[in-house]
This record gives C-alpha cells, structure tokens and sequence, in this order.
C-alpha cells in the first residue's frame, strides 16, 4: 500500500513534533524521495522561525546587540549591499562577458568569507558564555547530546547527526537558533570542564556553492564542509590548546 501524501496540518505537526513516531518515519521516507515535499517542510519550518521570532521579545537582561530587532536590521542591510554587489556583477557581465563571470564569483568570496555567519555567532555567543550567561545566550539547554539532536531536528529536515567531542573534553551544553542571509541557522554550544567554548553551526548553503575548507579571522579558526541540504561549521579558539585536538580531529573533513 502506497503512503499516504501528508496534508498541511501533518506537516505542521510534523515540524513541531507532535506526530507519533510511526507517522513521523512515513513523512521522513516520503521527504527522502520527493524534493518539492522537503522544500514545502522547510519553507513551513522558516515561517514558523520567523513568526517565533516576531513575536519573542528578548529577555531583559539580554545585551543589546542580541536583541533580535537589531540582528535583522543588520541582516537587512548586508541584503541590501548584496543587492548593490549584485547589480555591479550583472553590468560587469554585461560588459565583460566571461570575465564578468570571473568577477561575479571574486567579488562574492571578497565580500562574503565563508562562514562568517558562524564566527559571529560564536563572539555573540561563546566568548564568556558562564553558566548564568548560558542561561541567556540559548533557546534550549542540555546535557545529554540526544536532547539537543531532538531539538535541532525539529526545525531542520534532517540534519547530520551532532559532532562527539566528549574525547577532548568538550561536550554540548545548548542550542540556540540564528537568522543567516541564507535562511534560519543554529548554533550548538560546547564547552568543557574549564568552561572553554567551540560552537558547532547549521545553516542553509545559500546561492554559493561553498567548498569543503576552513579559514581563520582573528583568534578564531572556521572549519566547514557541505552535508545534504546544509552547511555546517566548527568554529574554535586558535590560541587556545584545549581546542586543538579538535581542530585536529574534524581537519579530515576538511575534503
């Protein structure tokens, strides 16, 4: 017997995961092998992120420069010097041919360094992250990695199981969602014992097909790889030691 379509209200039910299991695995299957059905889920997804974000006001001990009216401000205006970028390409295609083609993708890597999303999470969010400012800082809290699994599939469609770090000392303590020029982002917290941060990061990839790599700005390392619908990030301290063995060890993803 085929499965049967899910109707609107399923979809809902299953992006908030409220379907019973059995249900939940037929739509999973059914995402597998019908491309329009996962971008429908993943639109219901975005809307409801954006709809969550409206309508949330930012705790009242929030600094400032987390609330969520002046992230989407500052996105607002990155999409708008995309938009002036954009244009300049187009004339330069216009007028150079294929060279304007060359110039289209020299002027997106200048403008957009990959994963620069990601390491502003990380200073938003794991510079100084004390267990109080934990509190703060994520929408869901954790210490047991599965919880953290389940709350990141609930607003993404399948996404790659969560790094182990617990080898190096580092375990995930929270989660929190972000808004990228590409579309709704999240941000896994891991620190250790010493209360160190690394920031594990989910986004959409967007127009630009980014290569597996890493890169470095400041103090801090980004390395990143393409997986599925998404791309993902691991974003650590370079001048501090407990971070290199995993540097080290997601370095063979680097491919």
């Amino acid at each position: 017997m085929n499965t049967l379509m899910p109707t609107e209200p399923e979809l809902h039910a299953y992006v908030d995961g409220e379907l019973d299991e059995t249900r939940r695995l037929q739509i999973d299957a059914l995402i597998d092998s019908h491309p329009e059905l996962a971008r429908e889920v993943e639109q219901i997804r975005q809307d409801m992120q954006r709809l969550r974000a409206s309508m949330e006001p930012p705790p009242a001990d929030t600094p400032a420069r987390l609330d969520p009216f002046r992230i989407r401000r500052g996105l607002r205006d990155r999409l708008r010097h995309r938009a002036a970028i954009a244009a300049s390409l187009v004339m330069a295609l216009a007028v150079g041919g294929m060279g304007g083609w060359q110039s289209r993708e020299i002027a997106l890597r200048q403008s957009y360094p990959p994963m620069a999303d990601a390491m502003s999470a990380y200073r938003l969010f794991a510079v100084s992250a004390t267990p109080q400012m934990v509190d703060v800082k994520v929408d869901a809290q954790a210490t047991d990695e599965r919880e953290l699994q389940t709350w990141l599939n609930r607003h993404f469609v399948q996404p790659a199981p969560l790094p182990d770090f617990s080898a190096y000392g580092f375990h995930p303590v929270g989660g929190r969602l972000m808004s990228s020029e590409q579309g709704p982002a999240a941000m896994i917290l891991y620190q250790n014992p010493q209360m160190q941060s690394i920031v594990y990061y989910v986004r959409p990839q967007g127009d630009l097909r980014l290569r597996n790599g890493s890169r470095t700005e400041g103090n801090l390392m980004a390395q990143y790889w393409r997986n599925g619908r998404y791309l993902y990030a691991v974003v650590s301290p370079t001048d501090n030691p407990a971070a290199l063995p995993v540097q080290r060890a997601v370095a063979p993803g680097d491919t």
